[in-house]
């Protein structure tokens, strides 16, 4: 599933994606990084919405007026693990595993920690930065935000 943020074509792998969405009432949770939109409710699922702009530190898209969530798939379950929130969805490419390249050398640490790599998509061929779904899950600047099981 492809999508921008910041100006930025981004994709994860459709295997995680759950669905998409379009904007819905986010609510923001108090004393919550900016990283962390908020809470949204997927049909009495609470759901956390990263902004994941922000987490790549991405510029705002000036022309971003209406945002999309994209809903992660739980790997334990068949059930919303986290959205991410972007800017536009652009739809499904192909991409095959041995075509994607280590991130560009010019990005920052921390955002290139969240990516698996750079290819090339579409129709003409552009730029295309791959998350690394887990590692955005399982970011360390959320920790003390995650649910544990009791």
């Amino acid at each position: 599933m492809c999508f921008t943020v910041g100006g930025q074509e981004l994709g994860a792998p459709i295997r995680a994606v759950k669905e998409t969405l379009p904007e819905r009432p986010i609510t923001r949770v108090f004393l919550t990084p900016p990283l962390l939109a908020g809470l949204t409710n997927l049909r009495g699922e609470v759901v956390a919405v990263i902004h994941l702009g922000r987490l790549l530190e991405l510029p705002e898209a000036p022309d971003a007026t209406e945002h999309n969530i994209v809903i992660l798939r739980s790997q334990r379950a068949n059930r919303a693990a986290a959205g991410l929130l972007v800017d536009r969805l652009l739809g499904v490419r192909d991409v095959d595993d041995t075509d994607v390249q280590p991130p560009p050398a010019t990005l920052s640490p921390e955002p290139a920690s969240y990516l698996r790599g750079l290819a090339r998509a579409g129709d003409p061929p552009r730029p295309l930065l791959v998350l690394d779904v887990e590692k955005v899950l399982q970011t360390e600047r959320l920790k003390p935000f995650r649910r544990t099981a009791s």
